[in-house]
């Protein structure tokens, strides 16, 4: 009995331990084949995973190619210890030609068609800064794919807009950049590219790099026109309200960057003398542009050449510099033409441009005319003589035209009178007032009043209108007057 049940303990035993010695091998083969698989599979291009069961595997997951999938499959087949390989991959299609394109507008950028893996998906939307989710997972992409597209991305971005096209290994790109140095950066981004790729390019420019011009044409007949290369955000809208006029003609191009510098001051202080001129010519260009300018002008008939430079220069600044000359040429008699920075009708009168006035002549009319017109305008003198100011041509235009009409149709005589304010010694008010007087009549008469219907009278300080206590007041005394008689 004892012998039996001693048997029985060893059989059970042996049993035992053989069970167990079953049971540890098979967890190690599993290891051993789950180690084989993962290693079989760790260099497929989207990432395939293998579950092992036992000495069963089990691999799934997107193979890049048929080729990859049966190199996979050919792999797990030799890995030791394994039973069957369960194949539940799928093949990714493949794209030919393999086309990717970006296009950059103001409002972004986006991108259209093949991308080869998830990983480089995610380096383009980094280069995008936004999701890449609308390009389509293909095979077919050509060596180093991944860094031509960032490079070219990268370039597409130097561009207000454009086109980046890969197709296989041919790279297009076609857009508009700022300026020449813009084109060279994007250029330069795709000097090294992998080999065997090809890279076309067609770029235009919205800056042709050559330096700011400013060139504008004044005629008192035709306007201003505008040439040249104008800084960004100066507009002919600008330089017209700059100049007094209503418009400004012409077709600058216009740089994507600079300053105005100091155009549009100079220019507003040039608007002033646009009636003195019949033509008139300012240039400035370069880096120190709106600092330094070329005026060229030649002066409406009656004009005092020498004063109205001086004047000019003085008023414009010693970078300026002003060149000023008698008008060459002058339209026949009675041409008539509306002048650009005045408005105003006027007509070729005796080698003058006289305003048309538009009123009936007589003693009352005249003598209103004459005081709204001179209260509108003074005719104005340098300081101390009776030499006519540089901006008095247009009003003396003005007083000729008026004059004119009242003695030609109202049959009537004009004197014209000077006075000063109380400043200094009467009897020289009196003399300089003369003089004042007489240069205003000699100007008449060289526009065509009849001598014997004008004359000139001198009255000093002994008519004032208004106090000579302020410089108000006397500026209001110092005047011309004009006395109509029948």
């Amino acid at each position: 009995m004892r012998k039996a049940l001693g048997v029985l303990v060893l059989v059970l035993g042996v049993a035992a331990l053989g069970w167990y010695g079953a049971k540890h091998n098979a967890k190690r083969i599993e290891r051993t084949v789950t180690d084989g698989a993962s290693g079989a599979v760790a260099g497929s291009v989207h990432g395939v995973k293998t579950v092992v069961s036992g000495r069963d595997i089990e691999v799934s997951g997107v193979a890049d190619s048929a080729e990859e999938r049966d190199g996979i499959l050919g792999i797990l087949d030799t890995v030791v210890g394994r039973r069957v390989v369960r194949d539940k991959m799928t093949v990714l299609a493949s794209a030919s030609p393999y086309v990717f394109s970006a296009t950059k507008l103001a409002k972004g950028t986006s991108v259209s068609g093949n991308v080869p893996t998830e990983e480089a998906r995610q380096g383009i939307a980094v280069v995008l800064n936004h999701d890449a989710s609308a390009l389509k997972l293909a095979s077919g992409a050509p060596d180093a794919w991944t860094i031509m597209a960032q490079d070219g991305l990268s370039a597409l971005s130097k561009l207000v807009e454009g086109t980046l096209t890969l197709s296989d290994k041919t790279v297009t790109l076609s857009g508009v950049a700022k300026t020449p140095a813009d084109v060279e950066a994007v250029l330069a981004q795709l000097k090294d590219v992998p080999e065997g790729y090809t890279i076309k390019s067609s770029i235009d420019t919205l800056d042709d790099g050559k330096p700011l011009r400013l060139d504008l044409t004044y005629s008192a007949s035709d306007g201003a026109s505008v040439d040249g290369k104008l800084p960004e955000g100066l507009t002919l809208a600008k330089i017209a309200a700059a100049l007094g006029l209503g418009s400004v003609s012409g077709d600058p191009a216009t740089a994507t960057s600079g300053e105005p510098g100091g155009v549009l001051a100079s220019l507003q202080k040039l608007a002033g003398w646009l009636p003195e001129f019949e033509t008139l010519t300012v240039e400035t260009e370069g880096g120190g542009f709106g600092k330094s300018f070329a005026v060229d002008g030649q002066a409406s008939p009656g004009a005092d050449l020498e004063l109205l430079k001086s004047q000019l220069a003085d008023s414009l600044g010693d970078k300026v510099a002003v060149t000023v000359e008698a008008a060459s040429a002058l339209p026949p008699e009675g041409t008539s033409r509306v002048n650009a920075a005045t408005g105003e009708n006027e007509v070729m009168t005796a080698g003058y441009w006289l305003p048309q006035m538009n009123f009936t002549a007589g003693y009352g009319q005249c003598r209103d005319q004459a005081n709204a017109l001179l209260d509108k305008r003074d005719v104005n003198f340098v300081t101390g003589s009776a030499r006519l100011s540089a901006q008095s041509l247009r009003v003396i235009n003005a007083i000729t035209a008026l004059v004119m009409k009242c003695v030609q149709s109202g049959g009537l005589h004009v004197d014209v009178g000077g006075h000063t304010d109380s400043q200094g010694d009467s009897a020289f008010n009196k003399e300089l007032s003369q003089k004042r007087a007489d240069a205003v009549v000699k100007a008449l008469r060289e526009r065509g009043i009849p001598e014997a219907a004008i004359t000139a009278t001198g009255y000093g300080d002994t008519q004032p209108v208004a106090g000579n206590d302020t410089e108000e007041g006397r500026a209001a005394n110092r005047r011309v007057t004009l006395a109509f008689t029948q």
